[in-house]
């Protein structure tokens, strides 16, 4: 009995696969994914109507605004009251170390707290109206800042250490006392003048992008900073400090060159050489035919260029992807027509059974070979490209869906059909 029941568990299985088909093959080429690592600030505490102590990290925070849509965060590595000693305990985690690994984009803000949570600086916030030593205040920032460099250099050494391709976005710091911390406004005007450059030595030592916080929340405090005596931003404040990312990442024209290995005519495969002037490669694949940006879309479409080279056999148009880590796309293409293909003689050497032919008129009458006529000449015709390019726009989805419709609706009537055959059988005999 069992075993009569297997043509119908086989057809529904195969229905079922067929009818999932279209989830599995309709992926999108994969977005640049993002690493965001910092402190409460790219946390997104007190973003949410959520205010507990265990409130989950915010979406509204700028990690998840970079782009406008165009970067995955695969993993938000922060903390509220996170210091710069922390937040370098956390990345040295095997999980987080991992994903840094993995990263397109990182984006590093941190410090605010190294600054707020020192005794020196919150003795002068719990009591601003009192006079401050500007010699004991100034050591107090030496020696915050001179730890919090150094601990930039330890986190910015190990995502190098795991991740040398990645483009790394280094966040300074800005002031955030404003509304009723209006009075302790000076004081954050009168350290983090001298910090920031600090911060931005490391950007420049480590060949990161420098994010200027402080530049755009000057003056801006009341927009940007929620009110009450917070010191966290806003959403305003969260999208202009995605806005500063976004602008860094802005999608630039790139160059994309295909030069062959030959243009004369040859027997043997001719190979493509890929040249860009791309600072970061996401992606570089190859398809035959003249192709557009959206028929690279599907995962898995392309062939995969590695060392920068592949190998064509025969005459063609080949089209060239390329993708870097800011989004941007191009593709070029390619003609090659100097492959000669190779003719197959039955008798090779035999001139005997070979004899050369006579031409003939079209009365059928021969013509004498004219020998004094001279060889006609050859043309090599050469490598010819186009090129398009394009921003960081996503394509819409292409699919192989329908043809694993097809052969999922096949093997259903299979399927179905020995089903009847069977039950055809057991009515024969009973």
């Amino acid at each position: 009995m069992k075993f009569k029941r297997l043509p119908i568990v086989f057809a529904l299985m195969l229905l079922l696969s067929t009818c999932f088909s279209s989830l599995v093959f309709a992926e999108t080429d994969v977005k640049p994914n993002l690493v965001s690592l910092g402190d409460s600030i790219t946390y997104g505490w007190n973003l949410g109507e959520d205010k507990s102590p265990t409130q989950p990290i915010s979406e509204k925070a700028f990690p998840y605004l970079i782009g406008n849509g165009n970067y995955v965060v695969s993993k938000n590595i922060s903390g509220p009251g996170w210091t710069s000693e922390r937040l370098l305990a956390e990345i040295q985690k095997p999980e987080n170390l991992e994903v840094i690994k993995q990263a397109d984009v990182i984006t590093l803000d941190i410090g605010s707290n190294d600054f707020l949570q020192n005794d020196a600086i919150r003795a002068i916030i719990a009591n601003p109206t009192a006079p401050v030593d500007p010699g004991a205040f100034g050591q107090v920032i030496a020696s915050i800042s001179t730890k919090l460099f150094n601990n930039l250099g330890s986190i910015m050494g190990t995502i190098k250490g795991q991740n040398t391709d990645a483009q790394v976005i280094i966040y300074n710091i800005y002031n955030p006392f404003s509304d009723t911390l209006a009075s302790l406004y000076p004081i954050g005007e009168q350290f983090l003048p001298l910090v920031n450059p600090g911060i931005q030595a490391v950007a420049l030592q480590s060949q990161s992008l420098y994010a200027d916080a402080y530049s755009a929340f000057k003056g801006k405090q009341a927009e940007y900073i929620i009110p009450k005596g917070d010191v966290h931003s806003n959403e305003a404040g969260q999208q202009a400090l995605a806005g500063l990312s976004t602008a860094l990442l802005a999608p630039g024209e790139i160059s994309l060159d295909l030069t062959p290995s030959t243009t004369e005519t040859t027997k043997d495969p001719v190979t493509i050489t890929v040249s860009t002037d791309a600072e970061k490669v996401f992606a570089l694949q190859w398809l035959e035919g003249e192709k557009t940006i959206e028929d690279f879309a599907a995962v898995g479409t392309g062939t995969t260029i590695t060392d920068n080279k592949f190998q064509v056999s025969k005459n063609g148009t080949y089209t060239v992807y390329l993708r870097d880590s800011k989004g941007t796309k191009a593709v070029k293409t390619i003609k090659v027509e100097n492959i000669k293909p190779v003719e197959a003689n039955p008798n090779p050497g035999n001139t005997e059974n070979n004899p050369v032919p006579i031409p003939t008129d079209s009365s059928n009458n021969p013509k004498p070979v004219d020998t004094n006529s001279p060889a006609p000449t050859t043309h090599t015709p050469a490598a010819t490209t186009t090129t398009t390019a394009t921003s960081n726009e996503l394509p819409d989805t292409a699919s192989p869906m329908y043809n694993y419709l097809m052969t999922g609706l096949g093997l259903v009537f299979a399927g179905l059909a020995s089903m009847g055959i069977q039950q055809a059988r057991k009515r024969k005999y009973q």
